[in-house]
């Protein structure tokens, strides 16, 4: 044993009782942490609700969704239907910015959540960007239309509102160095906000190339080139086709029904096109509606005796495929029900087909004597009805075995969006390319030497899309572009049935 030192033999002290448990360091411990827990739940529970959705991204607008500018690693909120697309481009770019070839940032701007009173579907905005994607794949990995620079695509969302809209523009102008941004594609649809947005995205330098934008108010706009036929097309064709049909028939009269919504440049557009392209004897008194009220079916049901009293053959509808519904099931219910009705509409009759109105379409065809077809942007059938429009290479990403196919083998194309996904992007892919020379090598391209090449994008430098060829005026519309005449039949199947063009005749592929 160790020997006891003398301070071992000092006088015992007094008996000293246990510290309370509170007293004790286990006990501070606990009452630490439980202050701890009780403190981050307090200010968990009373402070505001997190605005940010991840780098770039913030939630703004009163329905809090996530507007901004990601590289596709984080997807907007609400959207998990986009995870896949997403994270593909997030893949690509990685490789993008880690290669050592020059790069330039392409930003692909669309709302990403469809709105409730909106004009897309969750199935075309998906359809969308599967298609920008493909384009970027392709701009990256063939050398097709040169291999500099290589492409970088952002996807921004702006929303539905002013506010949403301004953020998501802010990110796009606070990350223009950074990610060397040249270029956005996409745009959206038709509207007055559209056009708002395409003016701030051109007066700030940088090329634009819309996708589905149709409205012949938009151009021309310095900066801005599409890839879909302009409204005044659409009505030609659609006159022609009608005139066609209807031969046998030369006096028969054509119904206009057009939606009077303030801010729709697409239908206000569509209307006035089908007028200037059609008989005016022929018109009778417009058929009126405000999708932005409360009551569109009613009002429709009371016009059916007026349309029946017209006795016409055929119906132009300007208006949204997502009003198509409300309009096809009065019109199935007419007293005049025994003569067929061809109702036609522009190409945003596609969305119908993909949207919650689908079945009382299906119901309305198959009981109301009627037929539904639409003035398309794209669609697979047409490859087949007119192979000489539509060049191979052009095509052949979308064919069996494609890269899109391949990816995405669960998809449909006869919405047409992937396809004019797929060709807006290529677009900006050639005019970039076609900006790199000896004074202007790829990591020197910007905006303005990107906007310089729009005009030279015609004639034999025209660009064959998968949507037809894109041979470019000098307001940025393409010329004569093919057009689909697609039907929405009763069951449900959407088949193009021609191909026509604003003469008829489509140029070509070269």
């Amino acid at each position: 044993m160790t020997p006891l030192s003398s301070n071992d033999l000092s006088e015992p002290e007094p008996w000293d009782p246990p510290k309370p448990w509170w007293r004790r360091r286990t006990g501070v411990t606990a009452m630490g942490a439980a202050l701890v827990l009780l403190g981050t739940g307090l200010y968990v529970g009373l402070r505001p609700a997190s605005t940010s959705c991840g780098e770039g991204l913030a939630k703004r607008g009163a329905d809090h969704e996530c507007v901004g500018l990601t590289d596709g690693s984080r997807h907007f909120s609400f959207t998990p239907d986009l995870t896949k697309v997403s994270g593909l481009i997030a893949t690509e770019n990685q490789g993008v910015t880690t290669g050592s070839t020059p790069w330039v940032g392409v930003v692909y701007l669309l709302p990403a959540v469809p709105s409730a009173d909106g004009t897309s579907t969750a199935d075309s905005i998906r359809h969308e960007l599967e298609g920008a994607y493909i384009a970027q794949y392709l701009a990256n990995h063939r050398n097709t239309n040169g291999d500099a620079p290589k492409i970088r695509l952002l996807l921004a969302n702006p929303g539905h509102d002013e506010g949403q809209r301004d953020y998501a523009l802010g990110q796009i102008e606070a990350h223009r160095a950074q990610d060397h941004i040249v270029a956005v594609a996409g745009l959206g649809t038709s509207t007055t906000d559209t056009r708002g947005t395409i003016d701030r995205i051109t007066q700030d330098g940088l090329a634009a190339f819309g996708s589905v934008i149709t409205a012949d108010e938009l151009t021309p706009t310095h900066g801005l080139v599409r890839v879909s036929p302009p409204n005044s097309d659409e009505a030609a064709a659609a006159g022609a086709f009608l005139q066609s049909y209807l031969k046998d028939k030369p006096d028969v009269k054509v119904q206009l029904v057009r939606d009077a919504v303030k801010g729709d440049l697409y239908s206000s557009s569509l209307a006035d096109q089908f007028k200037k392209n059609y008989h005016a004897q022929l018109l009778p008194h417009d058929m009126v509606f405000d999708s932005g009220e409360q009551g569109v079916s009613t009002n429709f049901a009371n016009q059916m005796a007026g349309l029946c009293q017209n006795r016409p053959a055929a119906v132009f509808f300007a208006g949204r495929g997502i009003d198509l519904p409300q309009f096809l099931a009065p019109l199935s219910q007419r007293q005049c029900v025994d003569q067929q009705l061809i109702v036609i509409a522009g190409d945003d009759a596609s969305q119908v087909t993909q949207s919650a109105g689908r079945e009382e379409v299906k119901k309305a065809l198959s009981v109301g004597n009627i037929r539904l077809l639409y003035t398309g942007l794209a669609h697979p059938d047409a490859w087949k009805l007119a192979p000489q429009v539509y060049s191979a290479a052009a095509i052949e990403p979308f064919t069996a075995g494609g890269e899109y196919t391949r990816q995405f083998s669960n998809e449909e194309l006869f919405d047409g969006q992937a396809i004019m996904g797929h060709d807006a992007l290529l677009t900006a892919v050639v005019a970039i390319r076609a900006a790199v020379s000896a004074s202007t090598p790829p990591d020197q391209v910007t905006g303005s030497t990107v906007i310089q090449m729009l005009t030279a994008l015609y004639g034999p430098t025209a660009i064959e899309g998968a949507s037809g060829l894109i041979s470019l005026d000098n307001n940025g519309n393409p010329v004569n572009k093919a057009i689909p005449i697609v039907e929405f039949k009763p069951n449900g199947q959407v088949v193009a049935l021609d191909v026509s063009s604003s003469t008829g005749q489509p140029p070509q592929a070269q």
